[in-house]
């Protein structure tokens, strides 16, 4: 098999709810989650890496979230995660998810079969899912088994143990097979001073998956990691007369302001962007996308893009949609300055004549400090339709 360059926009990641909750959507929105791995590796590479996904209320048998059936995950696309599965479920679904268009994919699998399959098995499916990938002429990119806190798996338990004998089979799996690697999103996420290789303080909600800090450890490790399998390609150029016009550029700039400051004093605050925006028409596909440049801030909780339609159904997509835990409070964002790119996902227009609304909103703790973030290249524009014919 010959070793080429995947395309950096169309990454598709498959596995359990660690790869699901990446995104998420219900009947009037769809969002990217301020917990998703993928989610900050797309922000912190500067919009050039992408996992595309769109709106879609489907219940599609094999495909329920945690098998509850009749529930829908309310989008499609390349995020091809399923809470709650095992890897011989995600195995089962890999004809639909090679009619897809994409060039590398991510896999995650074995999580949830480690108190159930035995370390041969698991590998073994492991194998299965990365050869049918690699047969197909995929790029492959296995992530192993996630470490867990104690409370999920006990100190010395034999699920550690065999979550770490699985993993070096999946490295000896890549280096005797082209076009197959190693991301150890472990790396960034177990703690080396932990006795028992637990993730690092803050990083997981529950033991077992990411919060907000953990996605933004992992995703800023695979955004480099990625650098050298994709094509990085050249800086997001936006020229300012490259503007909406029905006859002559329909797919120019809806916005007529590419740059801001937003200045957030305390709580919850809402900033209008792109000044003036233009509607492009009923049925078109639209996206958002803004650079931002945040300081180092000790009370972050929330810095999402938002586009909503401006019918009076019109549903919403926001890129980094903060992440609540059962309190209803967000988990804080990283206190450390960042740069990146915010893209929403693509919004289909609903009748009516109110153009999109463009927002970045942030929620700070109480009594936390002001805080001024810098917006630049705010793009709002029409995209093809993502929905396969």
């Amino acid at each position: 098999m010959s070793v080429s360059l995947p395309r950096a926009g169309r990454i598709a990641i498959l596995g359990t709810s660690l790869v699901q909750q990446n995104h998420f959507g219900d009947r009037t929105l769809l969002a990217t989650s301020a917990r998703g791995w993928m989610s900050w590796a797309e922000v912190l590479s500067h919009g050039r890496l992408a996992c595309p996904v769109h709106h879609d209320p489907r219940v599609l048998s094999g495909w329920e979230p945690s098998n509850r059936q009749g529930v829908s995950r309310f989008f499609s696309g390349l995020n091809f995660g399923v809470s709650g599965q095992k890897a011989i479920e995600i195995e089962r679904r890999l004809p639909g998810l090679l009619e897809w268009d994409f060039d590398l994919v991510i896999v995650d699998a074995g999580t949830n079969d480690m108190m159930v399959e035995t370390r041969q098995a698991i590998a073994r499916t492991r194998a299965r899912i990365a050869s049918t990938l690699l047969d197909a002429g995929k790029t492959v990119i296995l992530l192993p088994i996630l470490a867990r806190s104690v409370g999920k798996w006990p100190a010395g338990g034999a699920e550690r143990a065999k979550a770490h004998w699985i993993n070096r089979q999946s490295i000896e799996f890549a280096a005797a097979n082209g076009n197959c690697h190693i991301f150890d999103w472990n790396a960034a996420w177990v703690d080396p001073d932990n006795e028992f290789g637990e993730p690092f303080e803050g990083y997981s909600n529950d033991g077992t998956h990411f919060s907000v800090l953990g996605g933004f450890a992992v995703g800023r490790q695979l955004a480099r990691y990625l650098q050298s399998i994709v094509p990085w390609a050249p800086d997001r150029v936006l020229a300012r007369d490259d503007r909406f016009d029905p006859v002559n550029n329909p797919l120019g700039n809806l916005a007529s302001e590419l740059d801001a400051r937003a200045i957030t004093a305390s709580g919850e605050a809402s900033h209008s962007l792109g000044g003036e925006i233009a509607h492009p028409g009923v049925g078109v596909w639209v996206e958002a996308t803004c650079d931002v440049d945040v300081p180092a801030h000790e009370g972050v909780l929330g810095i999402s893009l938002r586009l909503k339609d401006g019918a009076e159904d019109g549903q919403e997509v926001i890129a980094l949609a903060p992440f609540h835990g059962d309190d209803g409070r967000p988990f804080p964002f990283p206190s450390t300055a960042w740069r990146g790119t915010l893209r929403t996902p693509p919004l289909k227009l609903k009748p009516g004549q109110r153009a999109p609304e463009l927002h970045l909103h942030v929620i700070l703790r109480q009594n936390a400090m002001p805080i001024e973030i810098a917006l630049a290249r705010i793009d709002v524009r029409p995209v093809p339709s993502p929905v396969r014919a």
